[in-house]
């Protein structure tokens, strides 16, 4: 099964994975200056969120 492909060329869930890791950054940033632990764990989850629709891409 081929990834569906969006109106730039890319798949849509390598721009979903790209969007995520995006924020994921944000969240990192934003916990490096507060020190909130809960904004790192957030940026955590995203990005293995990230990685698995990554992981699938390639599966597919």
């Amino acid at each position: 099964m081929m990834p569906e492909i969006g109106h730039n060329g890319r798949p849509d869930a390598d721009r979903i994975a790209e969007y995520l890791e995006g924020r994921a950054q944000r969240f990192s940033d934003r916990a490096q200056r507060t020190g909130d632990q809960d904004l790192r764990s957030r940026a955590t989850m995203l990005n293995a969120v990230a990685s698995d629709i990554r992981a699938r891409l390639f599966d597919d």
